[in-house]
């Protein structure tokens, strides 16, 4: 989600997340940098240059959306390099460097070294023209992406649309999500002091939805856990109930040698205790190991055949979804688990605890 949004926290001109007006940007940046990198609790502050522009060949013309970045910042939370087909990512002497999804560089008609003119408004409305040379084709998997996304450096970027040292936003890293809250606070105190005109989003205020979805997913996720241990409930309770009248002959030469009742139902509730505690362990290992593949590996959005899917304006397409282990969530879960299979083995330990010698050794004759 963060590096869908575009980091933790969201620095932008005053109401440039709503509208994405070219006049909405961040002046005095070096200034705001520095406050920002200064706060507590930040890990890095990543400037880019975000402008909505129309590229021109001599053989067509298409919209695009130009990312001025930081290569090496950049990588730190979503690394664009990695989708990389032909040329370079924004590296070497070049001072107009430009880097198009592959479906765009196919409609322009472009080849790697080619020109290609950007038109778009600069911070004062006027509209501006600015030549770039094709560096590199990025092939995403993604529709949209491969059709409109571009990327240069911040530098090209501002010179490209008269910006100077202003910057359109600024993605801030923080070590804990679950700080977010108190480090904008922080930040927005801090820039208060020192610039007007800005808004510090977190990300969950800049993409409402997904918050939305998110909570939608652990709802579903609650529900189907309840649905699950019901499940294994009648499940189990089933499959011990039939173990107990396959083995009732030998429960009740078990009785009918002194083992009293009580002592038949403990013995049932004691292999079930051993069996759940066996088929936990297999089931952590199982588990764990799958953990540990999706977060290495990850699983994308894109290669599910999604082709398009945005949220307030933040394209979803390649976002990729990590595994995490929530250890007290694993706990619970768990403890729930075990909970359920002993107690649907309470019943049918009782049955066998009812059992009638002379009944038991006569069942089946």
């Amino acid at each position: 989600a963060t590096s869908a949004a575009g980091g933790d926290l969201l620095v932008h001109g005053d109401g440039y997340w709503n509208t994405r007006a070219s006049d909405r940007v961040i002046r005095g940046s070096s200034r705001v940098l520095e406050t920002v990198r200064g706060a507590r609790g930040v890990d890095e502050a990543i400037p880019r240059v975000l402008v909505n522009g129309l590229l021109s060949t001599s053989a067509a013309s298409s919209a695009v959306y130009l990312q001025g970045v930081r290569p090496e910042l950049e990588g730190q939370l979503a690394d664009p390099a990695e989708d990389l087909a032909r040329g370079t990512f924004l590296a070497g002497e070049r001072s107009d460097p430009l880097v198009l999804g592959s479906r765009l560089v196919e409609k322009l008609e472009l080849e790697l070294g080619d020109r290609v003119v950007l038109t778009a408004s600069d911070p004062e409305g006027e509209l501006v023209r600015a030549l770039f040379h094709l560096t590199g084709v990025l092939e995403t998997g993604v529709r949209e992406a491969d059709e409109s996304l571009g990327y240069t450096t911040v530098e090209a970027a501002r010179d490209a649309v008269a910006m100077g040292g202003m910057l359109t936003q600024i993605g801030i890293l923080i070590p804990e999500e679950a700080q977010a809250d108190t480090v904008a606070t922080r930040i927005r105190r801090a820039l208060a002091a020192r610039a007007d005109g800005l808004e510090v989003l977190t990300w969950r205020e800049a993409v409402p939805e997904m918050v939305g979805f998110i909570e939608l997913d652990d709802a579903f996720g609650y529900l189907y856990m309840a649905v699950l241990l019901v499940v294994v409930l009648f499940s189990i309770t089933n499959t011990f109930l039939m173990a107990v009248m396959e083995r009732v002959r030998e429960l009740g030469l078990l009785n009918a040698l002194g083992l009293r009742g009580g002592g038949i139902g403990r013995l049932l509730l004691m292999e079930t205790v051993y069996l759940t505690l066996l088929a936990m362990a297999g089931g952590f290992a199982l588990g764990y190991g799958g953990h540990l593949a999706v977060s290495h590996w990850g699983i994308s959005v894109g290669a599910w055949g999604v082709e398009e899917i945005e949220i307030s304006g933040v394209d979803l397409s390649d976002l990729v979804f990590y595994s995490t282990v929530r250890p007290w969530k694993w706990v619970i879960a768990s403890v729930l688990v075990a909970v359920a299979t002993v107690a649907s083995a309470v019943y049918p330990a009782w049955r066998a605890s009812r059992l009638a010698p002379s009944e038991a050794m006569r069942f089946y004759e």
